[in-house]
């Protein structure tokens, strides 16, 4: 075993100034895992922050931005007269790892079973980048103590200050101004859009849904026996001239502007408002779905449409799964103010809400910024995945496929030709090893389109690069 050190040397910390991580999470990186492998014990004196800052030549802001991440994650602990020195007491999650061993995280129960995933499998987020240790310290500090509060809980909207998180993650991110009043909080999607469907469709109502579109939605909202309308879309999202044709009077119109699913076009400011003009007129509600808007690789991102809507007319939904992950099933909604009322006795005739278990951490997790970081980290890492995707499938013959490359999301469509079946090409990839999903099947109606899908979240540039290849040469079979 290493002989435990009591201080770090410029030996064993090294700033790579090239590296996208910032320079001060890689100092607290660096010094955690000095910790975790027992190289630093407890009680081990660590150097000042302008010692610190002077030995690996950056400035003492960096060195004290490391050492606040470190003792708000309870590794490190300062005090008058004695300086700061390695936490006493590790945090408990950290207790059982030997101190020989090196991990960040310990291996999930199973993962070595597990059959892996093959690109371009849909619904996959990266992992290894997930922040697990701070993940897991806000959990504990919960519910090893949990607030009175917490215990007494009854609120079916769900956590008012995760709410209130959501509410300033709205604001700051995507220009809507709501209260928390407003924010309920829904355990993922088909929640989400059965809430939304008990507190305003009644049987009957029509609803646009985009064409192609997204095949749970047009599923749940179905299910009370409202009219769902297949809505054509283009090259700027649902095209509002056709859904007057086929239905004006419809209760509501479900659209996902930021990314049209799953083409991945975004619908222009001028159809965004003349969408918000028909709502007003008709009377009805625009149910907004931004489920991945956060991940966008080129320009800014066009307003949300609740952030231009001034009548009241739009519902907000949104979710954790894309930009989080998906193992702690939350979501929410953004109600305009006079439907509050409506959606509280939606929800309290519908069941349970979703649980307290993780909304509290979540929370935390918003308000201390670590959210906002995560999410900043993972499009630098997303947009070099798409960068290396779109090069590798550059070569292939155009007369094989054409490139959408929308510039947001998490996935790429390719577009067959369309004499080409999507369906026949989709199983000769899946033996292949490449798994993708088909354009065709995001249609209801017989008027389809061929297309493939590539989801390139969960998969480094060198498992990207490899499935493009061999996507190419069986395309060039087919």
């Amino acid at each position: 075993m290493a002989r435990p050190l009591s201080t770090p040397s410029t030996l064993d910390l090294g700033i790579d100034r090239h590296d996208r991580e910032p320079i001060q999470q890689q100092i607290a990186r660096q010094i955690r895992e000095l910790v975790l492998s027992g190289r630093l014990a407890p009680h081990a004196k660590l150097p000042s922050t302008r010692s610190l800052a002077e030995e690996l030549d950056v400035a003492r802001a960096t060195a004290v931005e490391a050492y606040e991440q470190l003792a708000g994650e309870g590794y490190i602990e300062t005090r008058s007269g004695s300086g700061t020195r390695v936490a006493a007491v590790l945090p408990e999650v950290l207790l059982n790892a030997a101190p020989q061993l090196t991990p960040r995280r310990p291996a999930a129960p199973g993962k070595m079973k597990r059959e892996p995933a093959r690109p371009f499998r849909t619904g996959l987020v990266d992992w290894d980048h997930f922040p697990h240790d701070a993940w897991g310290r806000s959990l504990g500090r919960f519910w090893r103590n949990p607030p009175i509060a917490l215990l007494e809980h009854h609120d079916p909207f769900g956590w008012l200050p995760l709410r209130a998180a959501i509410a300033r993650h709205l604001f700051e991110w995507r220009g809507i101004a709501v209260a928390p009043e407003q924010v309920v909080i829904t355990a993922g999607g088909m929640d989400a859009f059965d809430l939304i469907r008990r507190a305003i469709l009644k049987p009957g109502d029509a609803i646009w849904l985009e064409e192609p579109g997204y095949a749970t939605a047009r599923r749940v909202f179905a299910q009370g026996g409202a009219e769902v309308v297949g809505v054509p879309t283009d090259g700027e999202g649902l095209v509002v001239a056709r859904g007057r044709e086929r239905a004006p009077q419809a209760r509501a119109a479900f659209v996902t502007p930021a990314r049209q699913y799953p083409t991945g076009v975004t619908m222009p400011l001028p159809r965004r408002l003349e969408l918000l003009d028909w709502a007003k007129a008709a009377q009805a509600l625009v149910i907004e779905d931004d489920y991945d808007s956060e991940f966008r690789y080129v320009g800014r991102p066009l307003p949300a449409l609740m952030s231009l809507d001034t009548q009241d007319r739009v519902i907000y939904s949104g979710t954790f799964s894309k930009v989080f992950s998906p193992i702690i099933r939350l979501g929410f909604l953004a109600v305009p103010r006079a439907l509050v009322a409506t959606f509280r006795e939606a929800r309290a005739s519908h069941g349970a809400p979703p649980s307290l278990l993780v909304q509290p951490a979540l929370a935390e997790f918003m308000e201390s910024g670590a959210f906002a970081i995560h999410i900043r980290r993972m499009r630098r890492i997303y947009a070099a995945r798409r960068k290396a995707l779109l090069a590798a499938l550059a070569p292939g013959d155009r007369r094989l496929y054409h490139i959408d490359a929308a510039p947001a999301g998490l996935t790429l469509l390719l577009r067959l030709p369309q004499e080409k079946s999507d369906e026949a090409a989709a199983r000769r990839l899946k033996a292949g090893g490449v798994e993708v999903l088909t354009l065709s099947s995001h249609f209801a109606g017989p008027l389809r389109e061929s297309g493939l899908l590539l989801s390139f979240a969960g998969f480094d540039e060198r498992q990207l690069v490899r499935a493009a290849e061999a996507l190419i040469a069986i395309l060039s079979q087919f």
